[in-house]
Formats: C-alpha cells, sequence, structure tokens
C-alpha cells in the first residue's frame, strides 16, 4: 500500500487545517484550554458522533449548554457526581429530556459518572486507560476492552435491575468484533497531537503527571475510526476488501496505512472523512465530481474516467 503514500500525503495535508472543523465534533474540543473539561468534552462529543453532522453537533451544543447551566463548565458538571445529590439533579433537571438518537439523558448521566469515578481514582480517564496500556503494544485493544468491561461491571452495579438498556450502545469494544468507531476517534484526538488533534494522553500531554510511570499513547498504537465513508473510501483504494465493517476490517486499513506512515497511520482519517463528509466521494463514479479528486488514479473507478 506504499503506493498511496504520495496521493494520501496532500490530502491530509490540505485537510489539517481547523477551518474544516466546522464539519466534525472534535471542534467542541478546542472550545476549551482546561484539560479536564477537554477530555470530558471529547469523550462525549465522540460517543455522539453517529448519525449525520448537523444531528450531532445539535446534541453536542445542547449537552454542553446543560453542563455550563447546571455547574458552570463540562469538569465541574463531571465533579459534581460524585455525590448522589449530584447525580440525581443531573438527572431529575439538567439532563432530563435529553434525547440523542438511541441514547437519553439517563446514558449521559451514566457516562459522566463513570468519567468521575475515573478522575477521583486515577486524577484523569487518561491515567486509567493507561492502567491497562502496555508501552509495547501493536495498538490499544487490550486496554480499550480492559476499560469498556470495567466500566460496564460498575454501570450494571450503579444500575441494578433495571439494566443498562440503550447505555450500552456507549460502549463498544475491540472484543465484540465491533470496529469501535466513536472510540477510535477519541483515542485518535487522544493519542495525536497537531492542528486538529489535541494529544491529551500523548508523552508530553498536561495529564502526563496522572498517568502511570513511563506510560502514553502513541500515534502508531492507534486505530482508525471506521465509518460508513472512511470504510467505503478505503475500500475503493483497495485498503480493505471487507463487506463487514468490523474490527478486523479497521486493522487491516490501519495495517495499509501503516505502509504509507508507520509512525501515525491515521494520520489521513480526518482528510478521507470530509471526502466523504461534504460529498465529495459520492457511491459511484461522477464525472463532474470525480475528475477533480487527487485519489482517482488510485481508486477503483479511475478506470472508468
Amino acid at each position: 500500500m506504499r503506493h498511496l503514500q504520495p496521493f494520501l500525503d496532500p490530502l491530509a495535508d490540505r485537510y489539517s487545517d481547523a477551518r474544516f472543523l466546522a464539519s466534525d465534533p472534535l471542534e467542541y474540543v478546542h472550545h476549551y484550554t482546561d484539560p479536564w473539561d477537554q477530555e470530558a468534552v471529547a469523550l462525549v462529543a465522540a460517543l455522539l458522533a453517529y448519525g449525520n453532522v448537523k444531528q450531532i453537533r445539535r446534541s453536542v451544543e445542547d449537552l454542553l449548554r446543560r453542563m455550563r447551566e447546571a455547574e458552570g463548565g463540562p469538569a465541574a458538571f463531571v465533579r459534581s457526581l460524585g455525590t448522589p445529590e449530584g447525580v440525581k439533579r443531573a438527572e431529575r433537571k439538567a439532563f432530563s429530556g435529553f434525547v440523542h438518537r438511541f441514547n437519553v439523558g439517563r446514558d449521559l448521566v451514566m457516562l459522566l459518572r463513570l468519567l468521575e469515578s475515573s478522575w477521583r481514582r486515577h486524577g484523569s480517564l487518561g491515567g486509567h486507560f493507561m492502567g491497562f496500556h502496555e508501552p509495547g503494544a501493536r495498538d490499544f485493544a487490550v486496554a480499550l476492552d480492559a476499560l469498556i468491561l470495567e466500566w460496564r461491571e460498575q454501570a450494571s452495579r450503579w444500575a441494578g435491575p433495571k439494566g443498562l438498556g440503550s447505555f450500552e450502545y456507549l460502549l463498544t469494544a475491540p472484543a465484540q468484533g465491533s470496529c469501535c468507531k466513536r472510540w477510535c476517534m477519541f483515542l485518535r484526538w487522544m493519542g495525536r497531537r497537531d492542528a486538529l488533534d489535541p494529544g491529551l494522553w500523548t508523552a508530553d500531554s498536561p495529564l502526563r503527571s496522572t498517568f502511570p510511570r513511563g506510560r502514553s499513547l502513541r500515534p502508531d498504537q492507534l486505530v482508525i475510526p471506521l465509518d460508513t465513508h472512511t470504510g467505503r473510501i478505503s475500500q475503493y483504494l483497495g485498503l480493505t476488501r471487507r463487506k463487514s465493517l468490523n474490527w478486523k476490517a479497521a486493522l487491516e486499513v490501519t495495517e495499509g496505512l501503516r505502509a504509507c506512515r508507520p509512525d501515525d497511520p491515521v494520520r489521513y482519517d480526518f482528510a478521507l472523512a470530509r471526502l466523504g463528509i461534504l460529498d465529495l466521494c459520492q457511491k459511484t463514479y461522477r464525472a463532474e465530481v470525480c475528475s477533480g479528486c487527487e485519489l482517482l488514479r488510485v481508486c477503483r473507478y479511475g478506470g472508468a474516467c
């Protein structure tokens, strides 16, 4: 797949620009400077990133407004969930009536309550995650599986007989075979630092004092967030022939991109996703759209021109 690099690098360079954040939930992380605010916003923005972009942005903005009005900001809101009274206020007032497709306000309270527990016990979610993440790991699958399992067990204890319900939709894990698109996106934001990704879990992060000694998340350990856009375009480029966009497909695409950038295979994710989100790559060859695409020569539709 090394032959793709001369085509992918210029595309990634062009889209690695804050001007394009308006089409991505990552924009909301950049509205804050405190790293705990950023970690909280990144988690909710990434895990709500299913559905169309307008709907996602509307839901994230609604949540941020609710947290601001209730406690002044995201980190303060999360910390307020450390008491039973805070949880009741959040469920009955702050997040009452919130709905984003399959998830409701109670689900988001549960998610942020788990985040509060991680902060209290480990200093940050990054600190919690790094307790599972081995420095020499090829990717983050083992650590993510362990975090999701621990959170699921804790959430189940809190939920009791009524069960987790729609909250389970937020806890996908590689062990389940899911491509874990939203978690992979969150971890991309945490594990890279450039004009777009804040890199909160990298070796020089302001949160590094909360990490176990010698542990951090590196760009070469990331896995591409495989959604309908990046999945389809990856198929067009020959990065995967799998029809099911599952964890195996995500690893296969990541390995293909690793041939181009061994140190940073998911560098191309944001740019590839823009092609789909901005409707610059469609589901069939259209000369008026495809003729200007820099990937046409390496796309399976290249023979149609």
